[in-house]
Protein backbone atom coordinates (compact mmCIF):
# COMPACT_ATOMS: atom_id res chain seq x y z
CA UNK A 1 0.00 0.00 0.00
CA UNK A 2 2.86 2.37 0.78
CA UNK A 3 4.01 2.33 -2.88
CA UNK A 4 0.67 3.49 -4.20
CA UNK A 5 0.05 7.19 -4.67
CA UNK A 6 -2.29 8.81 -2.14
CA UNK A 7 -5.36 10.53 -3.60
CA UNK A 8 -7.98 12.40 -1.57
CA UNK A 9 -11.43 12.83 -3.12
CA UNK A 10 -13.62 15.54 -1.59
CA UNK A 11 -17.41 15.66 -2.01
CA UNK A 12 -20.11 17.79 -0.45
CA UNK A 13 -21.84 15.23 1.76
CA UNK A 14 -22.55 11.49 1.87
CA UNK A 15 -25.60 10.30 0.01
CA UNK A 16 -25.46 12.99 -2.67
CA UNK A 17 -24.39 12.82 -6.32
CA UNK A 18 -20.67 13.38 -5.71
CA UNK A 19 -20.69 10.47 -3.28
CA UNK A 20 -21.78 8.22 -6.17
CA UNK A 21 -18.76 9.40 -8.15
CA UNK A 22 -16.48 8.68 -5.19
CA UNK A 23 -17.95 5.19 -4.81
CA UNK A 24 -17.42 4.52 -8.51
CA UNK A 25 -13.76 5.49 -8.24
CA UNK A 26 -13.33 3.47 -5.07
CA UNK A 27 -14.87 0.36 -6.61
CA UNK A 28 -12.81 0.46 -9.80
CA UNK A 29 -9.45 2.06 -8.94
CA UNK A 30 -8.63 1.09 -5.34
CA UNK A 31 -6.19 -1.55 -6.53
CA UNK A 32 -4.11 1.06 -8.41
CA UNK A 33 -4.23 4.02 -6.02
CA UNK A 34 -4.43 4.57 -2.27
CA UNK A 35 -7.79 6.36 -2.15
CA UNK A 36 -9.10 8.58 0.66
CA UNK A 37 -12.43 10.35 1.09
CA UNK A 38 -13.68 13.45 2.88
CA UNK A 39 -16.68 15.78 2.77
CA UNK A 40 -17.30 19.50 3.07
CA UNK A 41 -20.12 18.84 5.55
CA UNK A 42 -17.54 17.60 8.07
CA UNK A 43 -15.41 20.78 7.72
CA UNK A 44 -17.89 23.64 7.16
CA UNK A 45 -16.27 27.03 6.73
CA UNK A 46 -19.53 29.03 6.76
CA UNK A 47 -23.22 28.94 5.91
CA UNK A 48 -23.82 28.22 2.23
CA UNK A 49 -25.41 31.38 0.70
CA UNK A 50 -27.11 29.16 -1.94
CA UNK A 51 -28.53 26.55 0.44
CA UNK A 52 -31.81 25.30 -0.99
CA UNK A 53 -34.78 24.69 1.28
CA UNK A 54 -36.02 21.19 0.61
CA UNK A 55 -37.23 18.50 2.97
CA UNK A 56 -35.91 15.89 0.57
CA UNK A 57 -32.35 17.17 0.63
CA UNK A 58 -32.35 17.98 4.34
CA UNK A 59 -33.03 14.33 5.15
CA UNK A 60 -29.51 13.49 3.98
CA UNK A 61 -27.67 16.37 5.64
CA UNK A 62 -25.79 14.11 8.05
CA UNK A 63 -25.61 10.62 6.62
CA UNK A 64 -24.23 8.19 9.22
CA UNK A 65 -23.85 4.52 9.87
CA UNK A 66 -24.42 3.55 13.51
CA UNK A 67 -22.11 1.09 15.18
CA UNK A 68 -23.85 -2.10 16.31
CA UNK A 69 -22.72 -2.00 19.95
CA UNK A 70 -23.23 1.72 20.45
CA UNK A 71 -24.68 1.27 23.97
CA UNK A 72 -22.30 -1.42 25.26
CA UNK A 73 -18.95 0.20 26.24
CA UNK A 74 -16.73 -2.91 26.08
CA UNK A 75 -18.06 -4.18 22.76
CA UNK A 76 -18.25 -0.63 21.42
CA UNK A 77 -14.53 -0.20 22.09
CA UNK A 78 -13.66 -3.45 20.34
CA UNK A 79 -15.89 -2.59 17.41
CA UNK A 80 -14.36 0.89 17.24
CA UNK A 81 -10.85 -0.60 16.92
CA UNK A 82 -11.98 -3.16 14.33
CA UNK A 83 -13.71 -0.53 12.17
CA UNK A 84 -10.67 1.74 12.47
CA UNK A 85 -8.37 -1.06 11.33
CA UNK A 86 -10.62 -2.09 8.43
CA UNK A 87 -10.99 1.53 7.38
CA UNK A 88 -7.20 1.99 7.24
CA UNK A 89 -7.05 -1.08 4.99
CA UNK A 90 -9.65 0.60 2.72
CA UNK A 91 -12.15 -2.21 3.35
CA UNK A 92 -15.00 -0.03 4.62
CA UNK A 93 -16.83 2.99 3.26
CA UNK A 94 -17.17 4.67 6.65
CA UNK A 95 -14.95 5.29 9.65
CA UNK A 96 -15.20 4.53 13.37
CA UNK A 97 -17.30 7.66 13.93
CA UNK A 98 -19.89 6.54 11.40
CA UNK A 99 -18.86 8.98 8.69
CA UNK A 100 -18.22 7.94 5.10
CA UNK A 101 -14.70 9.23 5.40
CA UNK A 102 -11.15 7.95 5.09
CA UNK A 103 -8.20 10.29 5.64
CA UNK A 104 -4.46 9.98 6.26
CA UNK A 105 -3.00 10.55 9.70
CA UNK A 106 -0.50 13.12 8.39
CA UNK A 107 -3.02 14.90 6.10
CA UNK A 108 -0.61 14.63 3.16
CA UNK A 109 -1.60 13.44 -0.34
CA UNK A 110 -0.04 13.20 -3.76
CA UNK A 111 -3.25 14.55 -5.28
CA UNK A 112 -6.44 16.15 -3.92
CA UNK A 113 -9.54 16.18 -6.12
CA UNK A 114 -12.21 18.64 -5.04
CA UNK A 115 -15.16 17.42 -7.08
CA UNK A 116 -16.59 20.91 -7.36
CA UNK A 117 -14.75 24.20 -7.68
CA UNK A 118 -16.12 25.79 -4.49
CA UNK A 119 -15.39 22.94 -2.06
CA UNK A 120 -11.97 24.33 -0.99
CA UNK A 121 -13.76 27.57 -0.04
CA UNK A 122 -17.05 26.28 1.43
CA UNK A 123 -15.06 23.84 3.56
CA UNK A 124 -12.05 24.44 5.78
CA UNK A 125 -9.34 22.19 4.35
CA UNK A 126 -6.39 24.26 5.57
CA UNK A 127 -5.02 21.13 7.28
CA UNK A 128 -4.59 19.36 3.93
CA UNK A 129 -1.25 19.26 2.10
CA UNK A 130 -0.80 17.91 -1.42
CA UNK A 131 1.51 17.94 -4.42
CA UNK A 132 -1.31 18.69 -6.88
CA UNK A 133 -4.87 19.99 -6.71
CA UNK A 134 -7.76 19.36 -9.08
CA UNK A 135 -11.01 21.31 -8.89
CA UNK A 136 -14.13 20.19 -10.72
CA UNK A 137 -17.20 21.65 -12.33
CA UNK A 138 -20.35 19.71 -13.13
CA UNK A 139 -22.41 22.58 -14.53
CA UNK A 140 -22.33 23.67 -18.15
CA UNK A 141 -23.30 27.25 -17.24
CA UNK A 142 -20.20 29.44 -17.14
CA UNK A 143 -19.63 31.23 -14.92
CA UNK A 144 -21.98 29.24 -12.64
CA UNK A 145 -25.13 31.18 -11.77
CA UNK A 146 -24.94 31.36 -8.02
CA UNK A 147 -23.83 33.59 -5.20
CA UNK A 148 -20.18 33.26 -4.24
CA UNK A 149 -18.46 34.10 -1.01
CA UNK A 150 -15.27 35.74 -2.24
CA UNK A 151 -12.15 34.35 -0.51
CA UNK A 152 -10.30 36.78 1.77
CA UNK A 153 -12.96 39.53 1.64
CA UNK A 154 -15.98 37.39 2.60
CA UNK A 155 -18.15 39.43 0.21
CA UNK A 156 -21.14 37.54 -1.19
CA UNK A 157 -21.90 38.31 -4.82
CA UNK A 158 -22.43 36.71 -8.23
CA UNK A 159 -19.54 36.57 -10.70
CA UNK A 160 -20.43 37.17 -14.33
CA UNK A 161 -16.97 37.47 -15.88
CA UNK A 162 -15.27 34.22 -16.84
CA UNK A 163 -11.74 35.48 -16.34
CA UNK A 164 -12.58 36.84 -12.88
CA UNK A 165 -14.18 33.53 -11.92
CA UNK A 166 -11.09 31.52 -12.89
CA UNK A 167 -8.73 34.01 -11.23
CA UNK A 168 -10.69 33.91 -7.96
CA UNK A 169 -11.69 30.26 -7.67
CA UNK A 170 -9.30 28.23 -9.84
CA UNK A 171 -6.00 30.04 -9.29
CA UNK A 172 -4.60 27.20 -7.12
CA UNK A 173 -5.83 24.35 -9.32
CA UNK A 174 -3.31 22.34 -11.34
CA UNK A 175 -6.14 21.02 -13.53
CA UNK A 176 -9.87 21.36 -14.04
CA UNK A 177 -12.14 18.30 -13.89
CA UNK A 178 -15.23 18.64 -16.10
CA UNK A 179 -18.31 16.45 -15.72
CA UNK A 180 -19.21 16.56 -19.42
CA UNK A 181 -17.07 17.09 -22.55
CA UNK A 182 -19.13 20.08 -23.73
CA UNK A 183 -17.99 22.10 -20.68
CA UNK A 184 -14.41 22.28 -22.01
CA UNK A 185 -15.06 24.99 -24.58
CA UNK A 186 -16.59 27.27 -21.93
CA UNK A 187 -13.42 27.27 -19.78
CA UNK A 188 -10.47 26.83 -22.14
CA UNK A 189 -10.32 30.54 -23.06
CA UNK A 190 -9.77 31.47 -19.40
CA UNK A 191 -8.16 28.39 -17.79
CA UNK A 192 -4.81 27.54 -19.38
CA UNK A 193 -4.00 24.30 -17.57
CA UNK A 194 -5.20 20.74 -18.28
CA UNK A 195 -8.99 20.36 -18.58
CA UNK A 196 -9.89 16.70 -18.13
CA UNK A 197 -13.21 14.91 -18.47
CA UNK A 198 -14.26 12.12 -16.09
CA UNK A 199 -17.48 11.11 -14.41
CA UNK A 200 -19.17 8.06 -12.92
CA UNK A 201 -20.91 5.24 -14.75
CA UNK A 202 -23.66 2.93 -13.62
CA UNK A 203 -23.42 -0.85 -13.46
CA UNK A 204 -24.40 -1.97 -16.95
CA UNK A 205 -25.77 -5.28 -15.64
CA UNK A 206 -28.16 -3.62 -13.19
CA UNK A 207 -29.18 -0.90 -15.64
CA UNK A 208 -30.27 -2.85 -18.69
CA UNK A 209 -33.34 -3.01 -20.94
CA UNK A 210 -36.24 -5.13 -19.85
CA UNK A 211 -38.90 -6.21 -22.31
CA UNK A 212 -42.28 -5.64 -20.71
CA UNK A 213 -45.82 -5.88 -22.01
CA UNK A 214 -46.82 -2.44 -23.24
CA UNK A 215 -49.86 -0.76 -21.78
CA UNK A 216 -51.99 1.73 -23.65
CA UNK A 217 -50.45 4.77 -22.01
CA UNK A 218 -47.32 6.52 -23.21
CA UNK A 219 -45.08 6.87 -20.15
CA UNK A 220 -42.74 9.81 -19.60
CA UNK A 221 -40.12 9.39 -16.86
CA UNK A 222 -38.38 11.91 -14.60
CA UNK A 223 -36.09 11.34 -11.60
CA UNK A 224 -34.19 13.70 -9.34
CA UNK A 225 -34.86 16.50 -6.85
CA UNK A 226 -37.82 18.57 -8.10
CA UNK A 227 -36.99 21.45 -5.76
CA UNK A 228 -33.92 22.39 -7.79
CA UNK A 229 -35.44 24.92 -10.15
CA UNK A 230 -32.75 24.59 -12.84
CA UNK A 231 -34.10 21.06 -13.41
CA UNK A 232 -37.39 22.56 -14.62
CA UNK A 233 -39.69 19.97 -13.06
CA UNK A 234 -42.41 22.40 -11.97
CA UNK A 235 -41.87 25.04 -14.64
CA UNK A 236 -41.47 22.76 -17.70
CA UNK A 237 -42.10 19.05 -17.10
CA UNK A 238 -45.45 19.21 -15.30
CA UNK A 239 -46.97 21.83 -17.64
CA UNK A 240 -45.87 19.79 -20.67
CA UNK A 241 -47.65 16.69 -19.41
CA UNK A 242 -50.77 18.67 -18.49
CA UNK A 243 -50.97 20.24 -21.94
CA UNK A 244 -50.53 16.89 -23.69
CA UNK A 245 -53.25 15.35 -21.55
CA UNK A 246 -55.54 18.32 -22.25
CA UNK A 247 -54.93 17.73 -25.97
CA UNK A 248 -56.24 14.17 -25.66
CA UNK A 249 -52.99 12.19 -25.52
CA UNK A 250 -53.07 9.12 -23.30
CA UNK A 251 -49.88 10.01 -21.46
CA UNK A 252 -48.62 9.48 -17.93
CA UNK A 253 -45.74 11.08 -16.02
CA UNK A 254 -43.93 8.75 -13.62
CA UNK A 255 -41.45 10.19 -11.14
CA UNK A 256 -39.00 9.02 -8.53
CA UNK A 257 -37.39 11.61 -6.26
CA UNK A 258 -35.18 9.22 -4.29
CA UNK A 259 -34.35 5.54 -4.05
CA UNK A 260 -31.74 2.83 -4.40
CA UNK A 261 -29.93 2.11 -7.65
CA UNK A 262 -31.90 -1.11 -8.07
CA UNK A 263 -35.17 0.78 -7.70
CA UNK A 264 -34.07 3.33 -10.30
CA UNK A 265 -33.27 0.54 -12.75
CA UNK A 266 -36.74 -0.93 -12.20
CA UNK A 267 -38.23 2.52 -12.67
CA UNK A 268 -36.64 3.17 -16.07
CA UNK A 269 -37.39 -0.31 -17.39
CA UNK A 270 -41.06 0.69 -17.42
CA UNK A 271 -40.75 4.09 -19.14
CA UNK A 272 -41.05 5.01 -22.83
CA UNK A 273 -39.23 8.35 -22.92
CA UNK A 274 -37.16 10.38 -20.45
CA UNK A 275 -37.88 14.12 -20.31
CA UNK A 276 -34.92 16.33 -19.39
CA UNK A 277 -35.68 20.05 -19.05
CA UNK A 278 -32.58 21.19 -17.17
CA UNK A 279 -31.20 24.65 -17.82
CA UNK A 280 -27.67 23.45 -16.99
CA UNK A 281 -26.32 20.08 -15.95
CA UNK A 282 -23.21 18.01 -16.54
CA UNK A 283 -25.26 14.82 -16.26
CA UNK A 284 -28.00 14.52 -15.42
CA UNK A 285 -28.02 11.13 -13.71
CA UNK A 286 -31.42 10.33 -15.17
CA UNK A 287 -29.94 10.46 -18.67
CA UNK A 288 -27.36 7.87 -17.66
CA UNK A 289 -29.96 5.64 -16.02
CA UNK A 290 -32.49 5.87 -18.83
CA UNK A 291 -29.98 5.36 -21.65
CA UNK A 292 -28.59 2.17 -20.13
CA UNK A 293 -32.14 0.84 -19.78
CA UNK A 294 -32.73 1.47 -23.48
CA UNK A 295 -34.95 4.50 -22.88
CA UNK A 296 -34.28 7.46 -25.22
CA UNK A 297 -34.49 11.03 -23.94
CA UNK A 298 -35.99 14.27 -25.11
CA UNK A 299 -33.58 16.82 -23.70
CA UNK A 300 -32.32 20.36 -23.68
CA UNK A 301 -28.83 20.68 -25.18
CA UNK A 302 -26.87 20.16 -21.96
CA UNK A 303 -24.17 17.97 -20.45
CA UNK A 304 -24.07 14.33 -21.42
CA UNK A 305 -27.11 14.46 -23.73
CA UNK A 306 -25.25 17.02 -25.86
CA UNK A 307 -22.35 14.57 -26.12
CA UNK A 308 -24.33 11.39 -26.86
CA UNK A 309 -27.59 12.29 -28.57
CA UNK A 310 -27.79 12.39 -32.34
CA UNK A 311 -31.04 14.25 -32.93
CA UNK A 312 -33.86 12.04 -34.23
CA UNK A 313 -31.53 9.02 -34.27
CA UNK A 314 -31.03 8.00 -30.62
CA UNK A 315 -32.89 10.84 -28.87
CA UNK A 316 -34.36 14.28 -29.36
CA UNK A 317 -33.11 17.78 -28.60
CA UNK A 318 -35.59 20.38 -27.51
CA UNK A 319 -35.68 24.10 -26.77
CA UNK A 320 -36.31 24.88 -23.11
CA UNK A 321 -39.96 25.85 -23.42
CA UNK A 322 -43.25 24.04 -22.94
CA UNK A 323 -44.45 24.45 -26.55
CA UNK A 324 -41.42 22.75 -28.12
CA UNK A 325 -41.52 19.84 -25.67
CA UNK A 326 -45.25 19.35 -26.32
CA UNK A 327 -44.81 19.40 -30.10
CA UNK A 328 -41.94 16.91 -30.17
CA UNK A 329 -43.38 14.49 -27.62
CA UNK A 330 -46.65 14.48 -29.57
CA UNK A 331 -44.63 13.61 -32.69
CA UNK A 332 -43.02 10.64 -30.92
CA UNK A 333 -46.38 9.36 -29.68
CA UNK A 334 -47.86 9.62 -33.17
CA UNK A 335 -44.85 7.91 -34.77
CA UNK A 336 -43.94 4.84 -32.70
CA UNK A 337 -41.40 3.80 -35.33
CA UNK A 338 -39.32 6.88 -34.38
CA UNK A 339 -39.34 5.84 -30.73
CA UNK A 340 -38.31 2.30 -31.66
CA UNK A 341 -35.42 3.55 -33.83
CA UNK A 342 -34.11 5.64 -30.96
CA UNK A 343 -34.62 2.84 -28.45
CA UNK A 344 -32.52 0.42 -30.51
CA UNK A 345 -29.51 2.77 -30.59
CA UNK A 346 -29.34 4.68 -27.32
CA UNK A 347 -27.83 2.05 -24.99
CA UNK A 348 -25.05 1.08 -27.40
CA UNK A 349 -24.22 4.69 -28.24
CA UNK A 350 -24.15 5.67 -24.57
CA UNK A 351 -21.84 2.81 -23.54
CA UNK A 352 -19.42 3.55 -26.39
CA UNK A 353 -18.99 7.15 -25.20
CA UNK A 354 -19.70 7.08 -21.46
CA UNK A 355 -19.78 3.47 -20.27
CA UNK A 356 -17.96 1.90 -17.31
CA UNK A 357 -14.76 1.03 -19.17
CA UNK A 358 -14.53 4.52 -20.69
CA UNK A 359 -14.95 6.27 -17.34
CA UNK A 360 -12.49 3.99 -15.52
CA UNK A 361 -9.90 4.88 -18.17
CA UNK A 362 -10.76 8.58 -17.89
CA UNK A 363 -10.10 8.61 -14.13
CA UNK A 364 -6.94 6.54 -14.44
CA UNK A 365 -5.60 8.88 -17.13
CA UNK A 366 -6.47 11.93 -15.01
CA UNK A 367 -4.70 10.57 -11.92
CA UNK A 368 -1.61 9.44 -13.80
CA UNK A 369 -1.30 12.62 -15.86
CA UNK A 370 -1.32 14.83 -12.77
CA UNK A 371 0.65 12.65 -10.36
CA UNK A 372 3.47 11.88 -12.77
CA UNK A 373 3.55 15.18 -14.70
Amino acid sequence: MSNRKKILLVGDQPGWAFHNIMNFIRKNLSSNFDLYFDFVVYHPAFEDPNKEISSKTNQNFIFRKNLIFNKTPVFRGLEYQLVKKLNKLNLLGFNEHGKFQRVTEDNYYDLVVYLDHYFPFDGDFSHIQSNKIVQGTFSDVFPPRKLFRIPDTGEIKPIQDGNEFCQVFLKSADALLIGAPAIRMKYEKFFHKPILFANMAYDEKIFSPKHTIKNNKFVLGWTGNPEREFKGFYSIVQPVVQELQNSGFNIELRTQFSGSLNSLADFWQNVDLAIIASEADAGPSMFMEASLCGVPSISTTIGMPAYVIVDNENGLFCSRNVADFVEKIALVIQHPELLEKMRVRIRKDYIEKLGVDVQIQNWENLFNQLIYA
